[in-house]
């Protein structure tokens, strides 16, 4: 009985919207964005300035469907306290092409390389995963990571993290409402790469916890938007023992702008509240750091994920640069001067090793496989 209520409720709150979406000239304004250069940009912009109702609906909908039984929506799970991205593998070829990129590059340039694949929240905290999920979860560990691992043997330095955030399943490892590992669990992640990298790593303690946020909703939110999911804090560590001085360059189609912080909170004016971590993701991102106690520079190949680690390996380092792959040009690739650095650390969460050819922008810095 509950669940008809429901959904009479419903189709009395789409009429109503799509009422008040037609009155006073709504009809002209669709008409309008429909045969512009970007209907559908347009259509929706429409749609959220004259359908107040939009979101509501949204929300709706995606609580009628959980209540029916539905524990994934959009490529998303539904927990009672979280929702977890499901992942699973385009196919086997897009992870071959990314792994074989990886043992090209190996061999191409004579430096300490490291991969390190970074497992998401249903892997490790499967525990949440809905009993009645539609598709079998894919195995991360096994069926990607290890194997991955073993073909890159003897090439790279493998550097697996997920012990670690399996042993710390239950703390908040994982945003609520957004794909990307936490502050927390960047932490832990940092604690296995830099003992691979040679780094001898620093306690928690050693660093202050600022909350920025209590209030985020992420991307899993906008796909799922379920709304009994409570929102997101988020967190900047600060390394509290010694001062260091940072300048933060990103590099972007736009040109370039530098930080001198690694949280530099007017950042939100700009974005969201997770673009004060480290500025924000770019295709380029430099990192200076003055008074350093170490003089080694690192080059990172990755994705959205460093904004949990990096903050933390950036005590050990002069220099690091990050590239995000599934964003840099030929252009920013081709302009690396590999020489520069002494490690390559390639770091990707496993849903976009997975879905995306991530590593295929490399080929710019593969065409004369020479030793630098």
């Amino acid at each position: 009985m509950e669940k008809k209520i429901s959904g009479l409720v419903f189709l009395l709150l789409l009429l109503a919207g799509l009422g008040a979406l037609l009155y006073d000239g709504g009809a002209a304004a669709m008409r309008q964005a429909l045969s512009s250069k970007e209907p559908f940009q347009q259509l929706e912009n429409v749609v959220k300035d004259r359908f107040p109702l939009s979101e509501t609906l949204r929300h709706l909908q995606v609580s009628l469907n959980y209540m029916s039984g539905l524990k994934e929506q959009n490529g998303v799970f539904i927990s009672k306290d979280a929702l977890m991205l499901d992942v699973q593998p385009k196919d086997q070829q897009t992870i071959n092409e990314n792994t074989q990129a990886m043992l090209r590059f190996s061999q191409a340039y004579d430096r300490a390389s490291y991969v390190m694949l970074i497992p998401t929240a249903c892997a490790v905290q499967q525990y949440k995963v809905p009993y009645n999920a539609t598709a079998p979860l894919y195995n991360q560990k096994q069926q990607l990571i290890d194997d991955v691992y073993r073909q890159l043997s003897g090439h790279l330095t493998s550097i697996d993290v997920y012990p670690v955030l399996h042993n710390h399943q239950e703390e908040y490892l994982y945003y609520r409402t957004d794909s990307s590992p936490t502050g927390l669990g960047g932490y832990y992640i940092y604690t296995v790469a830099a003992q691979k990298l040679g780094l001898t790593p620093r306690g928690l303690g050693e660093f202050d916890v600022k909350h920025l946020d209590y209030e985020y909703y992420g991307d899993l939110y906008d796909l799922s938007p379920y709304r009994e999911v409570e929102p997101d804090r988020i967190s900047a560590y600060l390394f509290s023992k010694n001062w260091r001085g940072y300048a933060v360059t990103h590099s972007d189609k736009d040109g370039q702008r530098t930080y001198y912080s690694l949280y530099p909170e007017f950042r939100k004016e700009l974005g969201d509240t997770k673009d004060i971590l480290l500025g924000g993701d770019s295709p380029r991102i430099d990192i200076d750091i003055s008074n350093p106690q170490y003089t080694k520079q690192l080059l990172i190949f990755g994705d959205d994920s460093f904004q949990s680690y990096l903050p933390f390996l950036l005590i050990h380092y002069e220099k690091v640069t990050f590239i995000n792959t599934t964003k840099a040009s030929a252009q920013q690739i081709e302009a690396l001067d590999v020489s520069e650095y002494n490690q390559i650390l390639f770091a990707y969460s496993v849903d976009h090793f997975v879905t995306e050819p991530v590593l295929s922008v490399l080929e710019g810095l593969l065409k004369e496989p020479t030793a630098s």
